[in-house]
């Protein structure tokens, strides 16, 4: 798989001391099969949770934990990270659409906006009662950046496509992603697939509108050179 340049909490750390970070409000529409958890980090680069949906089976409301997208808004720098798991049985998948006010529309599975994925391989099931805390998705971040362990996501169909229909509040130009490490046929599909779960996706992004719509690599290696 391909290795990609990496842009955790030790470069955001960077961008505050430095005066280049600045927060960034993120309107966003979020589901996910089975579960997600999502999570903002602040000036200091200390990750908060911000929620996530249903943590058993069922939806509140919806027939299913995915069925209807959660809305939020959020202030965070440089960067979003979103934990991501399965019931390991039938379908799964991440889908979401991220507004920035002045600024761009962001939306999962879609080429070329900086998405990545890392697969954590610590198992979470259905009814697991809590989402990961700030402090263990910190953990993992921090093990994927040494590692170089970020891969770019494999993107599946558009919002609308089976078995989950059309989930409101999110344009059809957002696709349903996931992570396919080995290389499955279908990740998104039957039998159920543990991509190595949970997940944890991030997108950077930049804190004013006007300017390149993605931060990520390219920023870290402009840091590297001018040390």
């Amino acid at each position: 798989m391909q290795r990609v340049a990496t842009f955790g909490v030790g470069v955001i750390a960077t961008l505050a001391l430095t005066g280049l970070a600045s927060a960034t409000t993120v309107n966003a529409v979020v589901t996910a099969d089975n579960h997600y958890s999502l999570y903002s980090v602040g000036g200091n680069g200390a990750l908060t949770l911000v929620g996530g949906n249903e943590l058993g089976a069922d939806g509140n409301p919806g027939d299913y934990n995915w069925s209807v997208a959660e809305p939020w808004s959020f202030d965070t720098n440089q960067v979003f990270y979103i934990g991501a798991w399965s019931d390991d049985f039938y379908a799964q998948g991440l889908l979401g659409e991220f507004q920035i006010p002045g600024g761009p529309t962001l939306r999962t599975g879609v080429a070329g906006q900086g998405w990545q994925v890392f697969s954590t391989g610590i198992d979470i099931d259905d009814f697991a009662g809590a989402y990961p805390t700030a402090g263990q998705v910190t953990t993992q971040i921090g093990i994927a950046d040494a590692g170089n362990l970020w891969r770019t996501p494999v993107n599946g169909g558009a919002n609308g496509v089976g078995p989950w229909g059309t989930i409101a509040g999110i344009s059809n130009q957002a696709h349903w992603m996931w992570a396919n490490p080995d290389n499955v046929p279908d990740p998104f599909g039957y039998p159920g697939y543990n991509a190595g779960e949970y997940l944890i996706f991030r997108l950077p992004i930049v804190p004013t509108p006007g300017t390149a719509v993605l931060a990520g690599a390219g920023l870290l290696v402009g840091l590297r050179r001018k040390r």
